[in-house]
């Protein structure tokens, strides 16, 4: 298999090389939807639920399976996903990419992923026990006995998923879940799930059938390829900028603090920050004063309120609405102590 690079390579198994870095999918706001649109019309469109979880690797080395995390941390906590491969009796030099999910009521719960994985493995036993086991949904296949499975179309992968998962009787392994929907059909059961839930459906994984991923072996990222892109829901909403963070070498404003209304309490609470500005609009942050209104976009937020994957809105600034007009949504759970 060709590397990015150019270069015939393949990483080794055990243990596996940690610079090893998988493509990733093309962000939304990276493409233009006419392309999923024109997929679709041509037959050529797959679907697949985006799990909220931790990318996990499933590797089978001289006989014996290891977990490991993106950044190839070894897991000792996922005895349960070993035992469920170990019955497969899949072949030697097999690697799988999954999604690491605590499925509860078919949603997700990141937080609790990441609880449970950086944890002891005695804690991480326990914290399971009560909450439930963490699930392997298997994504990918990029090695099967040796061979590189990722040079092939990614229609064949699933395929291959299928076949090694599908009529199994498994309770901690799951393949990637395909909708036999269209793509507005599939956007609108995001949004309708995310209006019963806002952890259920984080969003869409969407393939060309002939898709073909990458991968680096110097640690370094590969080139986002076309024929896999992400979609998620895109979010708008104002909040309040009472802080500013400077950057004391250069005196220039790194960042905003962000803040919203709880519509509870009536107190403002943390929102994280955000820094993607102009060297324009950086300068006017210097002398405008405080408090400001924002108008932002972005993908999700956690619990706490921080925002995932935020970028400025069409309005941006806006000297049209007041701070205490930026309350939070009253379907937002907010556990974080109010500021």
């Amino acid at each position: 298999m060709k590397t990015e690079s150019g270069v015939i390579s393949r990483p080794c198994f055990d243990p596996p090389s940690k610079e090893f870095v998988l493509a990733k999918p093309v962000q939304r706001e990276s493409y233009d939807e006419k392309i999923i649109y024109e997929l679709e019309k041509q037959g050529r469109l797959i679907i697949t639920r985006k799990r909220n979880g931790y990318k996990l690797f499933a590797i089978k080395a001289k006989g014996k399976w290891k977990i490991y995390t993106d950044g190839f941390n070894e897991i000792f906590c996922v005895d349960h996903i070993k035992q469920e491969l170990e019955k497969l009796k899949l072949p030697n030099k097999t690697w799988l990419a999954g999604e690491g999910i605590v499925d509860i009521k078919d949603s997700d719960d990141f937080s609790r992923v990441a609880g449970i994985l950086k944890s002891g493995k005695e804690r991480a036993l326990r914290i399971q026990k009560e909450i439930g086991f963490v699930k392997l949904m298997v994504f990918g296949v990029i090695f099967w006995e040796n061979k590189c499975r990722i040079s092939d179309p990614y229609s064949e992968q699933l395929e291959l998923i299928k076949k090694m998962l599908g009529k199994k009787q498994l309770k901690h392994l799951l393949p990637v879940t395909v909708l036999d929907l269209t793509f507005d059909e599939a956007k609108k059961k995001v949004a309708e799930e995310k209006k019963i839930n806002s952890k259920s459906w984080e969003g869409l994984v969407l393939y060309d059938r002939n898709f073909v991923s990458s991968y680096r072996l110097d640690g370094k990222d590969p080139k986002r390829p076309t024929g896999c892109y992400k979609w998620k829901p895109i979010y708008e909403d104002d909040f309040i900028v009472r802080e500013l963070a400077m950057n004391e070498k250069d005196k220039i404003v790194k960042e905003v603090l962000l803040c919203q209304i709880d519509p509870v309490t009536r107190q403002e609470f943390s929102c994280g920050k955000f820094g993607l500005f102009s060297a324009e609009k950086r300068n006017w942050l210097a002398t405008a004063g405080l408090p400001l209104v924002i108008q932002l976009e972005f993908e999700d937020r956690s619990e706490s309120g921080k925002l995932i994957n935020a970028r400025i809105g069409e309005i941006g600034f806006r000297n049209d609405k007041k701070p205490e007009n930026c309350i939070a949504p009253k379907n937002f759970e907010i556990i974080k102590n109010p500021r």
